[in-house]
């Protein structure tokens, strides 16, 4: 199943695909105290899935992390475009034409289309891959979103109240259905770099930039999602004891990639970012000396600069346009060398992920509408 998972979402953009399995994950938080803290909640556990990697090598995860590079950003414009054509040849057929195609765009880029795109691409390869996977019967399987969403989708079996997905094939028939039960959307926050870091592919830099480093593509990858899978629960024979779930040894921790010059760097302009986030939250003079030495987790108002480094809309359709307080977020990762030169992302996509100004994606559009 990982190998078709990889390629299905390869081809949508999302070139970021590692097994896991989460009590890895759950170990990792606990060890770290954050599960006596209430800073974060343990994942689901569910048994493994048996599988073996396109190089014969046995896998047992029961999880996914899901990120991508640089890669996405074209799939991401290309479906935009589609959705703007879409709309556009929906209202001439309704002989509604009447309004302005900047209205239309306007509509369009005012529903949130990166988060929109990143869960409805990602719903239907998970729908595609995990419906009808021969040697591995799935009932259900969880989304955790890096937004901080839980939403879990229930295989062919409909309870009152969920809501109905379904999958269609090249020619338009219904291949399927999936149902998503509405009482398990909710809020559940999971630590996308820790888990990340316990798939060993990545480096946590918790001194610096606080990212996960990867050793091909460095800073430039953001990651979506996690996906927990739960496998269809075969009755035992009472007479048969029950088996016991064995989790597989979790792999070793990615060494440090990174030059150490670079991550004092990294912790320079991390202070002054955290300073001018304190001045920009009315911090004064008399603050210099207590924002000096801050570090991103002790920094006053933590959730209020997460908030505004990941839901505000702030001016960025060009360099010039970026606000101070947000300039040097973006910088931080530019302080990374590995991957940097070729895996960089280009100004559009960086802008846009940083500032979500919507005249970057209006630029886009116009050069192919």
């Amino acid at each position: 199943m990982i190998h078709k998972l990889r390629g299905k979402c390869a081809n949508e953009g999302f070139d970021l695909c590692d097994p896991i399995h989460t009590q890895w994950y759950n170990d990792l938080i606990e060890e770290e105290g954050h599960v006596a803290k209430g800073t974060l909640q343990k994942i689901p556990s569910p048994p493994s899935i048996s599988d073996v990697n396109t190089d014969g090598e046995d896998l047992h995860y029961n999880a996914v992390l899901i990120g991508n590079s640089k890669s996405i950003w074209p799939k991401f414009i290309a479906w935009l475009s589609s959705r703007c054509e879409k709309r556009l040849l929906e209202l001439a057929n309704n002989g509604t034409i009447s309004r302005s195609r900047d209205e239309i765009l306007n509509q369009v880029l005012n529903d949130s289309p990166f988060d929109t795109f990143v869960t409805e691409t990602l719903s239907k390869v998970f729908h595609l891959c995990c419906s009808a996977q021969k040697g591995i019967e799935l009932a259900s399987y969880d989304f955790f979103w890096s937004n901080g969403v839980h939403r879990k989708v229930d295989l062919d079996n409909r309870k009152e109240g969920d809501e109905e997905l379904s999958v269609h094939n090249q020619n338009g028939d219904a291949d399927y259905h999936c149902y998503v039960s509405n009482k398990e959307r909710s809020s559940f926050l999971v630590s996308m770099q820790r888990v990340a870091k316990v798939t060993g592919k990545y480096w946590h830099d918790d001194e610096g930039t606080k990212l996960c480093v990867h050793p091909q593509f460095g800073t430039w990858k953001a990651f979506r999602a996690v996906v927990v899978f739960h496998k269809k629960i075969k009755a035992e024979k009472s007479a048969e004891p029950p088996l016991v779930e064995i989790i597989p040894k979790a792999p070793m921790l990615c060494p440090c990639p990174v030059a150490a010059e670079e991550i004092q760097k990294a912790k320079q302009v991390m202070a002054y970012a955290l300073k001018m986030a304190s001045s920009d939250r009315g911090g004064g003079d008399e603050d210099d000396e207590k924002t000096e030495n801050l570090t991103y987790d002790d920094s006053p108002g933590k959730m209020d600069l997460c908030t505004y480094l990941h839901n505000s809309v702030t001016s960025g359709s060009d360099w010039s346009n970026v606000s101070p307080t947000m300039r040097p977020w973006i910088q931080l990762r530019d302080c990374i060398s590995v991957g940097r030169d070729e895996y960089k992302y280009c100004d559009n996509q960086l802008l846009y992920h940083y500032t979500k100004d919507k005249e970057i994606l209006r630029r886009e559009l116009k050069l192919l509408l």
